[in-house]
């Protein structure tokens, strides 16, 4: 699928999500930073928090690669462009101990503040260690809507998830590549998974 038409339909696509998300970013931030202190959670990574033009362009068409309806490749990376979360993205570490209370007062927090909580889009990764669906990512993302209609994402990790998610940064980058073979993908998942057994699972979570 990925021909010069198609990444540069992408490319476009990404572009304007990331100007909206450059747009919104400021006062979302400000909410976040003071839910963070509320709820006694560290902040981390804001210096990624709007992904990059490569990295969204990159995503938006390995979507719409996979998708296997029969809308052309503009109608499916439109579609992939509407529902995509994560041009701007948030990330909430807390203690392993206060996981599971602190991630349930964030989303009372932000149902104070006026966020809206998707809640067709809260991915619990932890419920599927040892699945088949497992990949080795461990945390909870969920997809919010804020006042000016921006969708974002917000993960939260213990530090231990987190430093596993930033140290197999570069195995999610070459999995996510079109370019990249079915045999290295699954030595890439075997990889992952083996490092994601090491991963403590916060109770109650």
């Amino acid at each position: 699928m990925e021909n010069l038409t198609t990444k540069t339909e992408a490319r476009r696509l990404a572009e304007l999500l990331i100007a909206r998300a450059k747009e919104n970013e400021t006062q979302i931030t400000v909410y976040l930073q003071g839910i963070a202190a509320a709820v006694s959670a560290e902040m981390v990574g804001l210096e990624n928090k709007i992904k990059t033009e490569e990295s969204l362009t990159r995503k938006l068409t390995l979507l719409a690669d996979k998708d296997k309806s029969s809308q052309t490749d503009k109608q499916k990376l439109g579609k992939f462009a509407r529902r995509n979360n994560d041009a701007l993205r948030y990330t909430f570490v807390f203690q392993s101990e206060k996981y599971a209370q602190g991630l349930q007062e964030t989303i009372e927090q932000l149902k104070k503040a006026g966020f809206e909580i998707l809640s067709n889009r809260i991915w619990n990764a932890w419920e599927n260690a040892e699945t088949p669906g497992d990949t080795g990512y461990r945390g909870v993302n969920i997809t919010i809507i804020s006042s000016q209609k921006q969708r974002f994402e917000l993960q939260f990790h213990t530090a231990e998830s987190f430093r596993l998610k930033t140290e197999t940064h570069h195995l999610y980058k070459e999995l996510s590549s079109l370019k990249t073979f079915d045999k290295r993908r699954e030595e890439i998942i075997k990889e992952m998974l083996r490092l994601a057994r090491q991963i403590k699972r916060p109770k109650e979570i």
